[in-house]
């Protein structure tokens, strides 16, 4: 069976080269991570070809010198002097989709999903928030990139949160019910305020004044859930709807009052936090630091400022590739 593989694909290996590539040089490497580095890239003939990739996109956007290159005798391709600028331009961002693509990044399912929140009745850019006062007097407070639509009848009153997370307060009204609809999670509201949050396919449903009743619809018989203010339950496509537990609500919402509040959270959880803030991506591409606990207030009009402090508290270092794409390492 002949290969499929366009002939000019990037290596699978290259985001590891270039995890390797981050380390070795960021100024901090001990001479085990060379050893290791070096043992890495000569495993195989691919893996010396992705390590070399690596070193040409850095050397394109500037952050790899001669010098540096001098040090990496492994080191067995090189883009042609003479190549054509539109030429190597094109091989550069070619590589760092790739990389992107490798990470999780980029993904046709994310351009799906972006494709159906253009048709959002109302929605936010990453960074914005926006209040919006609905014709029965309900109000909704929409968090960074969140998207929702509306759909009143005589009947019911039904949100679509697409994407994102929302607060809604709810105006009562007899004899007709509120209900918000998140993938495949149906929130109906007994009572005031309540939370819900959609991402990567998990929602999450936090009270904070009176009561909501929620359900799953995803085929598993599962009964409905009342949840009572200060719980909070979460759904995923793997576990379906789990048990109510009690939560500080006031911590959840702090977005509500331009905050971000951590107490022993790992820095994976936090970098995710983070990325939903800023344009672009940081990656952890050390998985040593996954795991470190991060307590503090941020601004989350800053998310930058914050993670400058997250790396001088837990003594940890980045390298920017550019303002959309930063390394913790």
């Amino acid at each position: 069976m002949p290969d499929s593989t366009p002939p000019d694909s990037p290596s699978p290996l290259l985001d590891e080269a270039l995890a390797w590539l981050v380390r070795i040089h960021s100024g901090h490497v001990s001479d085990e991570e060379r050893r290791a580095c070096h043992a890495w890239r000569t495993q195989s003939s691919a893996h010396r070809v992705a390590y070399a990739e690596a070193e040409i996109l850095w050397r394109d956007i500037g952050l790899l010198t001669n010098v540096d290159r001098a040090r990496s005798p492994d080191t067995t391709m090189s883009m042609p002097h003479g190549a054509p600028r539109r030429t190597r331009r094109m091989i550069k961002w070619g590589m760092a989709a790739c990389i992107l693509l490798a990470a999780g990044w980029l993904s046709w399912g994310v351009v799906q999903e972006r494709l159906a929140i253009a048709s959002a009745d109302y929605r936010t850019a990453v960074g914005q928030q926006r209040i919006v006062r609905l014709e029965d007097g309900s109000r909704l407070h929409l968090n960074t990139d969140t998207a929702v639509t509306v759909a009143f009848t005589p009947q019911q009153r039904t949100i679509r949160l697409l994407t994102g997370e929302a607060n809604f307060t709810v105006a009562p009204e007899n004899g007709r019910p509120f209900t918000v609809q998140s993938g495949n999670v149906n929130t109906r509201a007994l009572g005031t305020s309540f939370l819900v949050r959609l991402q990567h396919r998990a929602v999450t449903v936090t009270v904070t004044e009176h009561a909501v009743q929620v359900s799953a619809a995803d085929g598993r018989q599962v009964p409905a859930a009342v949840v009572r203010e200060s719980e909070q339950i979460s759904y995923s496509a793997e576990s379906g709807l789990g048990p109510a537990h009690a939560v500080d609500s006031n911590v959840i919402a702090a977005w509500q009052r331009g905050k971000m509040l951590f107490e022993s959270k790992p820095l994976a959880a936090v970098v995710d936090e983070l990325n939903r803030y800023r344009a672009g991506r940081i990656m952890i591409v050390n998985p040593a630091l996954r795991s470190l606990n991060v307590t503090g207030v941020f601004d989350i009009s800053d998310p930058d400022a914050a993670l400058r402090m997250i790396e001088q508290t837990l003594h940890i270092h980045d390298t920017t590739l550019t303002p959309y794409l930063v390394l913790l390492h």
